[in-house]
């Protein structure tokens, strides 16, 4: 099996973990997540289900319910799940055994940002929206709060981080449109909220990731990034990153470069280059193994998302 290896984080790479279900495939996995349990959750966007793993990529079961498009997983302190239910433009609040307990957003009601889903695609998400909106307009994350609070990234037609109450009340939102001052966002594609409660955003169409307070305060920016898709802390306290042009990153707490595997940057000579086809989901369990999910269904390449792509740290 291939190693790949910096000066701090070495892994070795598995591209063939997680058994799925007779006659299904993870053709594109754009969520992924792991429990307190270090379970790992799997969103397979061809055959509408979440798919439940032991650490092992035996498949221990499947959700009860069917979505579209699941982007973003989390977890609160009591266990009860929560999803991203992109392109319906809701968060869905659910029991660990998929009792479905508050909704947030309205069903197939999207806030007027004057953008949408099939306007990015046909566009090529070449521009910001033309303006913000409340929720949510095709969201893309979630993340819970050590207080229960609930926060949103909002994302693909919107422009805006929404901070909820764990009781569901809207607190307050932040962001707007732009390439470049601080808040502005250019597709917000997943948050984090990390063990100092600093909240890292994914402006992925901006190329960098931007940190803030838990109530919405700038606080910086990692540049150099080529659109960052999920961030995710690890148990030393470094930060694996997604990046969708083709790269998985570990950089530091203060946005510093540690390692990078992939071609993100043109290089053909960059070490894993070819093995990451626009990895979408990173989750990361806590013996610091990454579980990276792809988005291009391209059976030529090594785990181009026919599998769910697991890197052991050794």
């Amino acid at each position: 099996m291939k190693i790949l290896t910096s000066t701090k984080h070495s892994y070795q790479l598995i591209t063939d973990w997680g058994i799925p279900p007779e006659k299904h495939s993870f053709k594109e996995s754009a969520a992924v997540a792991v429990d307190t349990e270090d379970n790992v959750w799997v969103f397979n966007i061809p055959t509408k289900q979440l798919l439940i793993f032991e650490s092992s990529g035996k498949l221990l079961k499947i959700w009860p319910h069917e979505y579209e498009n699941i982007h973003g997983i989390d977890f609160d302190s009591s266990g009860c799940v929560y999803l991203v239910n992109r392109n319906v433009h809701q968060v869905l609040k659910y029991t660990i055994d998929g009792d479905l307990i508050m909704s947030l957003g309205e069903y197939a009601s999207p806030s007027k940002t004057g953008y949408s889903l099939e306007i990015g695609r046909d566009t090529n998400w070449q521009n910001p929206v033309p303006n913000a909106a409340g929720p949510f307009n095709v969201p893309s994350g979630v993340r819970i709060g050590q207080n229960g609070d609930i926060y949103i990234s909002d994302g693909y037609a919107n422009c805006q981080i929404h901070r909820f109450s764990r009781h569901g009340d809207l607190i307050h939102s932040w962001g707007s449109p732009g390439k470049s001052k601080d808040a502005e966002f250019h597709l917000i594609h997943g948050l984090y909220i990390d063990s100092k409660n600093r909240v890292l955003v994914c402006d992925r169409m901006n190329n960098r990731i931007q940190v803030f307070d838990l109530t919405g305060k700038f606080t910086g920016i990692y540049s150099g990034l080529f659109m960052p898709s999920k961030i995710h802390e690890n148990p030393d306290g470094d930060f694996v990153v997604t990046e969708h042009l083709g790269r998985i990153s570990i950089i530091d707490k203060t946005g510093k470069l540690l390692a990078k595997w992939g071609n993100a940057d043109g290089s053909v000579n960059t070490e894993g280059s070819g093995i990451f086809r626009k990895p979408h989901g990173c989750a990361v369990d806590s013996r610091g193994n990454i579980y990276i999910g792809n988005v291009t269904s391209d059976g030529a390449a090594s785990g181009s998302g026919q599998r769910i792509i697991k890197m052991v740290k050794i």
